[in-house]
């Protein structure tokens, strides 16, 4: 439950700080007191839009804080918990803005994003503002209606869930299909280019391998005349050989290297030149013996070369880029050609998914059609309460034409309203007058708030236009709900204010040419004064304080 809300430099509103009790609390005061700046003070500092305008006039900021009892509240517990915001069973919020626009949130001291005030909001307080009723003519609000009774909330999160796989699968088979068609021709182009392909080696071995052969057949015969050359000229001629005249050298200092020592390392490195020289002979004669002059095969070897070229340039790609370019054409032709298989197994997945979604429907539907005609029967109960006598309400849940769903379920919902005998149900916005219609959508918010799990409730002059008996009807319904959760209410009824069990008075007050909001929490004496207020105006006479008197009397009894 709200324990305590604290609002500084917001509006009009100075510095004030107001305590909750349990039960019922009525807040009164003249009109443009500041009442309704409450509400927007408790919607702000659980996550509402801000506006810098809100800043009170010659203040830098504005800062709202709220504090929660979330001992009998698991659900506000358990979040907590597993945000790591728990403390003590406390939940203190807090959020400020600054003139610059700028907004800052906070739980238990811990700085968070606005979300989280949001999310704070869906499990303490469900507010109710005086212009609500204006909704209820939506189809979409009178769905939400229901399914709050009928406690669908966790059917429709699962099939919100299904939905989007299967919203998302379509997706993928409609892209699929147009894909399809669209490559059609581009796969009969691939299926052309790989067979055109596929005979020809075109690993990337054997295409430098190839290279580098009609590199070397190309100059086979200038290749063995420099080989034959050299090897005449380290070891074949009969003078002026390498191999000679080294070897020579060699000998004419091994007979001197007793006589110099300094010889040694010489002849050590001519030693390994002489073996040197041999080595490299001995392979030149290798090669002269395995390499002859082919022209055939340097021919084939430039045979193949040219078509190899050709395709590369039919492609616009030189020669080296063929194998990937090849193995890229083979995947993409895969990928076209598993098209129809990838279809297959879309289209189970999604018939799949829609048969789910069809269920979870089905199970909605029949909690909705279990709820709706008792739900009928108790807001028809509680509108003929609230001076319309004749009135009923029918709740009907019908197919969405051509079996249609979607992640709201398979239904239309539709509240229609009958107000004089003899007369068919309507649409609540063509049958039920304004005033009407505010008496309807009163009575299904007392009705409904049972359903609600939230701890708090919050009446911002939903009894507007209402008066007389009817405003007594209704303070003793908002009483009933006060058994088992919070009700704040803000209003304008005698008969409603004086049923509460807590009564604030909000008052306005001109001070140095500045206006303030004052909340004065009333004993039993300023509640008589208060409610006579209400019930006579400005001049109070002794019998409308009796009146008052008996009021609070009659309510609290």
């Amino acid at each position: 439950m709200l324990t305590n809300l604290s609002i500084r430099d917001l509006a009009v509103v100075d510095d004030i700080t107001i305590t909750f009790e349990k039960g019922m609390t009525s807040l009164t005061g003249e009109t443009g007191a500041g009442k309704s700046m409450l509400v927007d003070a408790m919607s702000l500092v659980l996550g509402d839009r801000a506006d810098s305008n809100m800043i009170r006039q010659g203040s830098e900021r504005a800062e709202i804080a709220a504090s929660f009892d979330s001992q009998n509240n698991p659900v506000l517990q358990q979040w907590l918990v597993e945000q790591e915001l728990d403390d003590d069973n406390q939940c203190h919020l807090r959020r400020t803005i600054t003139k610059e626009g700028r907004s800052r949130a906070y739980i238990n001291g811990r700085a968070v994003p606005l979300s989280q005030l949001r999310a704070i909001s869906e499990r303490t307080i469900d507010i109710h503002g005086q212009h609500e009723h204006q909704s209820l003519v939506r189809s979409e609000t009178q769905r939400q209606l229901l399914d709050t009774v009928a406690k669908t909330q966790p059917l429709l999160t699962e099939l919100t869930d299904h939905y989007q796989q299967w919203q998302s699968l379509q997706q993928q088979l409609n892209q699929l299909e147009q894909t399809a068609q669209d490559q059609a021709a581009r796969r009969e182009l691939l299926q052309y280019q790989v067979n055109e392909l596929a005979p020809l080696n075109l690993s990337e071995e054997y295409l430098q391998q190839l290279v580098q052969e009609q590199h070397q057949l190309a100059h086979a015969s200038q290749l063995i005349a420099t080989a034959e050359s050299a090897l005449h000229q380290l070891a074949d001629q009969e003078q002026g050989a390498a191999y000679t005249t080294i070897s020579h050298v060699l000998g004419e200092l091994e007979q001197h290297q007793e006589v110099e020592p300094r010889f040694n390392n010489l002849i050590e490195v001519l030693n390994s030149t002489v073996i040197q020289l041999d080595e490299a002979a001995s392979d030149l004669r290798h090669y002269l013996d395995s390499t002859d002059v082919d022209p055939q095969r340097l021919q084939q070897v430039e045979t193949e070369l040219g078509v190899l070229h050709t395709q590369a340039r039919k492609h616009h790609i030189e020669i080296e880029q063929l194998p990937a370019h090849f193995e890229q054409l083979q995947q993409e032709l895969n990928a076209l050609a598993n098209i129809e298989t990838h279809t297959e197994q879309l289209q189970q997945q999604l018939n799949q998914q829609q048969q789910i979604c069809l269920t979870l429907c089905q199970q909605i539907t029949e909690q909705r059609q279990l709820t709706a005609t008792p739900l009928a029967e108790q807001i028809t109960q509680s509108i003929q309460q609230l001076a319309i006598p004749t009135g009923q309400i029918e709740i009907i849940v019908s197919p969405m034409a051509n079996n249609h769903f979607n992640e709201t379920g398979a239904d239309q919902v539709q509240i229609l309203v009958k107000t004089n005998p003899g007369q068919a149900a309507g649409e609540l916005g063509k049958v039920a007058s304004g005033g009407e219609l505010a008496r309807i959508s009163l009575a299904i918010q007392v009705v409904t708030a049972g359903s609600r799990s939230v701890p708090t409730l919050v009446f911002d002059e939903v009894d507007v236009g209402i008066g007389g008996g009817i405003a007594e009807i209704v303070g003793n319904h908002l009483r009933k709900l006060a058994i088992s959760q919070q009700v704040i209410c803000i209003t304008h009824l005698p008969q409603v204010a004086a049923q509460a069990h807590q009564q604030l008075q909000v008052s306005k007050k001109n001070l140095d040419n500045s206006t303030h909001i004052e909340i004065t929490t009333l004993n039993k004496k300023q509640r008589v004064e208060e409610i006579a207020r209400m019930l006579g105006g400005v001049t109070l006479t002794e019998k409308t304080r009796l009146h008052a008197e008996e009021m609070l009397s009659q309510s609290q009894s």
